[in-house]
């Protein structure tokens, strides 16, 4: 039986792993900055664009990667 833990500490969570990841990777910052820019309505320019089709495709690589490694056997973070 997997653990829940609570919606603000999970948020939390999410926020720290996410902050890490934009501070070891530029790239991950500059999706980061993207998706923030979405939220406030700014269209995209083509370099943006160009960055979510990666991250789209990025995303269906790395969860078949997690299968294969296993890193999602109990539980999706």
């Amino acid at each position: 039986m997997g653990f829940s833990m609570p919606a603000a500490e999970h948020t939390a969570r999410q926020l720290e792993i996410l902050v890490e990841a934009a501070c070891h990777y530029g790239l991950v910052l500059e999706l980061l900055s993207v998706i923030h820019e979405m939220q406030n309505g700014r269209q995209l320019d083509a370099e943006d664009e160009q960055l979510v089709n990666v991250a789209s495709v990025a995303s269906l690589l790395a969860k078949v990667e997690r299968s294969h490694r296993g890193i999602d056997t109990e539980e999706e973070d």
